[in-house]
Order: structure tokens, then C-alpha cells, then sequence
């Protein structure tokens, strides 16, 4: 199966490498999440790890990067699921700096159903 990966802004100014990928098929209810990569924060625009997939990872894995998830069209809530493949906790942020309310993905933690209004995400 190929894959077909773009790297969209991923700018040293911000130290992040942030991958859309193509829409998944349609996974049954609480699937378990096809995140590949390692050291990555995958985000998924529909429950249960499906739609379009979002995957960013800081360039950087020692230092903590904020990835702006409305400039890249994944803001104001679209993440709906997600899991993260790193040894650090990422942060959800409604604001788009990181800052404001905060919702933690665990490392090696699945989240099926986010209902969370994201603008941004702290990532290593």
C-alpha cells in the first residue's frame, strides 16, 4: 500500500513537521488507531480514529514546540479523536499560542472521542 505523506509548514522558526494524510476508510466503532509513526501525535477528524488524519511531531523531540491546528484548518474542534505514539504528554490548547484551557494526550494513549475545541497543540 503506498502512502502518499505532504509536509506542510513545517518551518524551523516553529521546529514542528506537521503531516496530513489521506482520508481512512471508515473503522469500526472504537478501532484501534493506525498511527505509524513514532514519537508523533496523530489526530483524526472523526471519532474512533476516522477521516482525514493529521500527524505533527516536534523536530526536536527534547524541546516542546506549539503547533497553530487552525492554521492548518484543523482548528475550532475538528480533532475528534487521536492518539500519541511519544514518551511525552502533548497538550491540547483552545487558544492558538498553547495557552487557555488544556486537554492532555498521554503517551501511548488512544482517545477515541475528543469533544474538545482545540486551536493548538504543544508537542515533543
Amino acid at each position: 500500500m503506498k502512502r502518499h505523506l505532504i509536509a506542510l509548514a513545517a518551518t524551523a522558526a516553529i521546529g514542528a513537521v506537521a503531516l496530513p494524510a489521506t482520508a481512512s476508510a471508515a473503522a469500526p466503532a472504537a478501532a484501534a488507531p493506525s498511527c505509524e509513526f513514532t514519537r508523533t501525535v496523530c489526530l483524526w477528524d472523526g471519532t474512533d480514529y476516522t477521516g482525514a488524519r493529521f500527524t505533527v511531531q516536534s523536530l526536536n523531540p527534547s524541546v516542546a514546540t506549539c503547533v497553530d491546528l487552525a492554521g492548518h484548518g484543523w482548528g475550532n474542534g475538528r480533532a475528534k479523536s487521536g492518539t500519541n505514539t511519544g514518551t511525552r504528554t502533548a497538550v491540547l490548547y483552545t487558544g492558538t499560542n498553547c495557552t487557555g484551557s488544556s486537554y492532555q494526550l498521554i503517551p501511548q494513549g488512544g482517545y477515541s472521542s475528543i469533544s474538545f475545541a482545540s486551536n493548538s497543540i504543544l508537542v515533543y
